[in-house]
C-alpha cells in the first residue's frame, strides 16, 4: 500500500513537471523567433490548452493539501503577460475624453478585394462592405487586401472618394490589363502630409513580384501630426484541400498524412515570413518620433512571436477598451483575434468595436482615440 501511494505521487509529479516544461516551451514561442527555432511556433498555438491543464494540477494538489501546487503557478504566473493579450478584462463604463482633445475615428478592414471573386456568394457585398463605412463613418480607413478597378465596372476608389475619402495612399502591388489593381491602401477625409511604402517582401510572389507589406501616411489632427500605419503580414495560403483535412480530423480524428504534411509546411513558411516582417516593421517602429496609430492583418494570434514583437511598448486598443477574446477571423477556423488596432501609449481609447460584418473573411475593427490637448 505504502508503495502504491509513493508510485501515485511520483507518477502525478512527474506528470505534473512534464506539462510545467511544455507549458514554459509553449511560452517561449512568444519571444524566440521561428527563424531561430521553427517548431516553437506550433507550441505557441497550445498556450491556452497547457495553462488550463496547469490549472487542474493546481486544484488537484490544493485538494490533496500538497505544497506541490507551487511548481504549476509559478509557470502560470510566468505567462500571464502572454495570457492577458489573449483575451482583455474590462468591464468598467466606457472612457470619457477630455473636451479638449479632438477624437480619432479609425477603422481597419481586410476586405479581401470586395468580394472580387464571389467567395461569400453575396451579389450585395461589395455594396454591403461600402454600407459598413458609412455607417461608421471614420477619419481613416486602413485596408488590407484592398482591389481597384479603374475602369467604371469596379471602381473603388472613385466610391470612396464620393463619401468623402479626397485623400489616399494605394500600394498597388500589382496591375493587370492596366486597370486591376491590388495592394494595400489608407484612405483619408484629412489631407495626407507625407506617405511612403515599408516592408519590402524579400521574396518573389506568384507573380514574380516582391510587393511592400505596409505602408505609412501623416495626418494632422488638431495640433498632432499622427503616423498611421497600415500592414499585412504574410498569409498561410491554405487551399481548399487543407481545410477539408481539417474538416476530416474534426469529424473522424482521422489522419491524412499528405494532408497533414501540406499544413506543416505551409505553417511553417508563414511563421517563418512573419518573424522577419516583425523584425522590419518593429525596427520601423522604434525610429519613430510622431505618434503612432498603427492597424493591420497580422495573420498570427496575441500570443505569437509576430504579435508579441510588433506590441512590444505599444497599446492594444481591444486589450485597453473590450472584454473578452475579440475574434476578427470570419474564416473556417473560428474564435481567432488577428487584426489588431496598436497605438503609442499616449493615447486614450475612448470606443473599440469588432463590427460584426461578415462578408469578407476578417472582421472589420473601429477604434475611437485621441491624443491629450498639448
Amino acid at each position: 500500500m505504502k508503495y502504491l501511494k509513493w508510485l501515485l505521487s511520483f507518477t502525478s509529479r512527474t506528470a505534473n513537471i512534464v506539462f510545467v516544461v511544455l507549458l514554459l516551451t509553449s511560452l517561449s514561442a512568444s519571444y524566440v523567433s521561428p527563424n531561430k527555432i521553427w517548431f516553437l511556433a506550433f507550441w505557441g498555438l497550445l498556450l491556452p490548452g497547457l495553462i488550463f491543464i496547469n490549472l487542474i494540477f493546481v486544484f488537484i494538489w490544493i485538494l490533496r493539501k500538497r505544497y506541490f501546487a507551487v511548481v504549476s503557478l509559478l509557470a502560470i504566473g510566468t505567462c500571464l503577460p502572454q495570457l492577458f493579450k489573449l483575451g482583455a478584462t474590462n468591464i468598467s463604463k466606457p472612457k470619457i475624453h477630455s473636451p479638449q482633445s479632438q477624437v480619432i475615428k479609425v477603422m481597419s478592414y481586410n476586405v479581401r478585394d470586395f468580394d472580387l471573386y464571389n467567395w461569400s456568394d453575396n451579389a450585395n457585398s461589395k455594396e454591403g462592405i461600402f454600407q459598413t463605412i458609412k455607417e461608421k463613418n471614420p477619419d481613416v480607413i486602413c485596408f488590407q487586401e484592398f482591389y481597384n478597378d479603374t475602369s467604371e465596372e469596379f471602381n473603388t476608389i472613385k466610391q470612396l472618394r464620393n463619401l468623402g475619402y479626397k485623400y489616399y495612399f494605394f500600394t498597388r502591388e500589382l496591375v493587370l490589363r492596366h486597370t486591376d489593381e491590388w495592394g494595400i491602401a489608407l484612405f483619408s477625409k484629412l489631407p495626407i502630409k507625407e506617405s511612403g511604402n515599408i516592408m519590402k517582401q524579400t521574396f518573389k510572389t506568384g507573380y514574380g513580384k516582391k510587393p511592400f507589406k505596409g505602408l505609412y501616411a501623416d495626418i494632422k489632427f488638431g495640433d498632432s501630426l499622427i503616423r498611421f500605419v497600415d500592414v499585412h503580414l504574410q498569409s498561410i495560403y491554405f487551399g481548399t484541400e487543407d481545410y477539408e483535412t481539417i474538416e476530416e480530423f474534426r469529424a473522424t480524428q482521422n489522419l491524412d498524412e499528405h494532408g497533414v504534411k501540406s499544413i506543416i509546411i505551409k505553417l511553417k513558411k508563414a511563421f517563418e515570413r512573419r518573424a522577419q516582417q516583425a523584425d522590419q516593421l518593429k525596427e520601423f517602429l522604434d525610429a519613430q518620433t510622431k505618434p503612432i496609430i498603427l492597424c493591420g492583418d497580422f495573420n498570427d494570434l496575441p500570443n505569437s512571436y509576430a504579435a508579441n514583437t510588433i506590441s512590444k511598448n505599444m497599446k492594444d486598443a481591444f486589450i485597453d477598451y473590450s472584454f473578452g477574446i475579440g475574434h476578427t477571423y470570419n474564416g473556417k477556423i473560428p474564435f481567432l483575434r488577428i487584426d489588431y488596432m496598436l497605438t503609442s501609449p499616449a493615447f486614450e481609447i475612448h470606443l473599440f468595436k469588432i463590427v460584426t460584418n461578415k462578408i469578407s473573411d476578417h472582421f472589420p475593427i473601429y477604434m475611437e482615440c485621441s491624443l491629450p490637448a498639448k
